[in-house]
């Protein structure tokens, strides 16, 4: 019940933090201009060479990036529109790490059940490696269930604390 009660009061604040419309104060950004106006930027792209692999992404950051002093392109984050440039390459590696933590929990959790642990540890078994790469993909989800279910989490009587 006391889980319950904490999962329902974590909902509704994330509720109330998300749906709740103030509106708020955004300075005007007068360190970044727009890079093909930034004197900067357009020596460095002068003295780049001649070719494909430089003209080409020049020429994309002139039209979409904003610039710095040093005329170096960077992405702020003053505003949301522009945050989705790092919210998916934050998601991307999120979900790999996790998928690479969760695999190797897996067989990890599995391996210590065997009679021989330690040498599973050396000597993968390839099959069950397999397996706990596929269980890796869901990793969220098996993650959701087994921190709700208390399986993720130890008991506070686990919990060894030393004495002072």
């Amino acid at each position: 019940m006391k889980r319950f009660l904490l999962m329902v009061l974590a909902f509704f604040s994330v509720c109330t933090i998300a749906f709740t419309d103030v509106p708020s104060a955004l300075a005007v950004n007068t360190t970044l201009v727009p890079c093909r106006d930034s004197p900067a930027f357009q020596q460095r792209q002068k003295n780049a060479p001649k070719n494909y692999y430089y003209t080409k992404p020049f020429e994309s950051y002139s039209s979409e990036l904003l610039c710095g002093e040093d005329g170096l392109p960077h992405l702020p984050l003053d505003r949301l529109n522009l945050a989705i440039d790092v919210i998916i390459p934050i998601a991307i590696f999120l979900y790999t790490a996790g998928f690479i933590g969760w695999s190797g929990r897996a067989y990890l959790l599995v391996a210590n059940q065997a009679k021989n642990p330690e040498e599973m540890e050396i000597f993968i078994d390839l099959p069950l490696a397999i397996r706990s790469i596929v269980q890796g993909l869901l990793w969220p989800l098996l993650a959701l269930k087994e921190l709700t279910t208390g399986e993720l989490t130890a008991k506070d009587n686990e919990i060894s604390v030393s004495p002072r």
